[in-house]
Formats: C-alpha cells, sequence, structure tokens
C-alpha cells in the first residue's frame, strides 16, 4: 500500500526555471539578449555547478545568492542589464504545471504523505515555494534539495533519497517518486523507490500522473 509521493520541483510541480528562462524562443534571455545559444547553455551549465550545492541558512541568503548568480552571468557576455533587472525576468518563469496544484490538493484530502526531493538552487526553490504555495502540502523538514544535501539525485550514495525517505518516517517500499528525467527515476529504482516518470513536454502530464495515482487507489475519494 503506498503512504507517500515523492515528488520533484521543475518539470513536475512548477515549469523548468532555467530551461524556459534562458532558452524560450520568444521571451527567453537568449533571443531578448541575442546571445549565442549554445554559449548561453554553457555558462549556465557552469553557473549550476556554482550554485547547485551552495545553501544558505540565513533568512534572505538566497537573495544574495540570486544576485550573485546574475552578476556572474553578466561578466560573462558583458552585458549591460542588471542583476535585478534579470531577476524581474525570472519572475514570468515561475509558473505550475497545470493541473499539479489540485492533484496535491487531492493528495493531501487522502491523508497521502508528501515530500520534495529536487535538484534546486536556493532562490529558484524559494520563489516557487512562495509563488505556487507550496508550503500548504510540504513542510520545511520535508523538502529536500541537492543545494542543502550537497549532493544530486544522480550521486551513487542515494544521499538525497536517503533523507526523502527519512524526512517521511515510511520505509520506501510505500513510497513512489515522480520525476520528469528518466536518469533520476532509474536512481530512484536503484535505490529501491518505485518511480514514476513524468511526461514535463505533455500538456496532460497531471492528467496522466491523476490516472496513474488513481489506478493505485490513492484518490479513492476523490474521483470524479
Amino acid at each position: 500500500m503506498i503512504k507517500a509521493v515523492i515528488f520533484d520541483v521543475g518539470g513536475v510541480l512548477a515549469y523548468d526555471v532555467w530551461e524556459h528562462l534562458f532558452l524560450d524562443r520568444e521571451a527567453g534571455v537568449a533571443s531578448i539578449l541575442n546571445l549565442d545559444v549554445e554559449q548561453v547553455q554553457r555558462a549556465g551549465q557552469d553557473l549550476w555547478e556554482k550554485f547547485a550545492y551552495h545553501s544558505t541558512t540565513e533568512e534572505n541568503g538566497w537573495k544574495e545568492l540570486e544576485k550573485e548568480y546574475w552578476d556572474l552571468f553578466i561578466n560573462e557576455f558583458q552585458l549591460s542589464i542588471s542583476a535585478d533587472e534579470f531577476i524581474r525576468l525570472t519572475e514570468q518563469f515561475v509558473q505550475p504545471v497545470e493541473g499539479m496544484i489540485q492533484l496535491l490538493e487531492c493528495l493531501q484530502s487522502e491523508g497521502i504523505e508528501m515530500a520534495i526531493c529536487s535538484n534546486n538552487t536556493e532562490f529558484w526553490f524559494k520563489r516557487q515555494m512562495n509563488k505556487l504555495g507550496l508550503h500548504r502540502f510540504f513542510s520545511s523538514g520535508r523538502v529536500i534539495l541537492s543545494t542543502r544535501i550537497g549532493v544530486s539525485k544522480s550521486s551513487p550514495r542515494f544521499e538525497m533519497f536517503q533523507a526523502a525517505i527519512g524526512a517521511l518516517g515510511i520505509e520506501k517500499d510505500f513510497c513512489i517518486f515522480v520525476d520528469d528525467r528518466v536518469e533520476n527515476i532509474q536512481r530512484a529504482l536503484q535505490f529501491g523507490l518505485t518511480g514514476i516518470v513524468f511526461p514535463s513536454h505533455s500538456r496532460y502530464g497531471a492528467q496522466y500522473l491523476r490516472a496513474l495515482l488513481d489506478k493505485m487507489g490513492l484518490l479513492r475519494a476523490t474521483r470524479a
């Protein structure tokens, strides 16, 4: 019997900030500033490596990290736009995946325990948490981020999955992990979790996931 669902954030609960912010064909950074896409991708990857495991214990420390992030990007491309302008631009790309908030509400009403396990920076997660109201579903102790654990979900020692299971206090045999990246699901399976690949590029992703969870008996009281 499944008792808990562990969610990735980018590509599952919210649109992937990096992918849309940098590479959106109309409103992305590369497009509006006429930058070379491959260079932007390389710069973004370098910045990810610098900030994916950089945490802060200060309440507003994430804001300083975000500014530092954009200052490095600005210096890389010798841009005249300010870090504050990039931060304002980011806001439009922090959006929920259609139907997922409603699904969280259904799972919560069923008494299903939930946790987050996400490769994420402190600042983008903070924006996602605030804008989507994720605090309604996930207590701070059940938010597992690469930036706080110090490794990603690809780690061979499974630290992030171990932390998620520990936070839930539920054996992994009774948990499901949902992620949009196949490689992360493969790692979860190796750890011993049941995994579901979320179809992030389909507008019906939430409906697909809801149908699977319904068949597993998690949504008995909320069937339409």
